[in-house]
């Protein structure tokens, strides 16, 4: 079986975190793409907390 993996982000602070954070929006991607996605969004300047 094959899982995603979550992150949430939170757009206005640029912060990208693990855990749930309130002002922060759920994202579930498969792992191939999760952690090109997340390289994308520290290029963009998010911070990964």
């Amino acid at each position: 079986m094959k899982t995603g993996k979550t992150a949430w982000i939170d757009e206005e602070n640029k912060i990208v975190s693990f855990q749930a954070i309130d002002s922060g929006k759920m994202i579930t991607k498969a792992e191939r793409l999760f952690w090109d996605f997340l390289l994308g969004l520290m290029d963009a300047g998010y911070r990964i907390m």
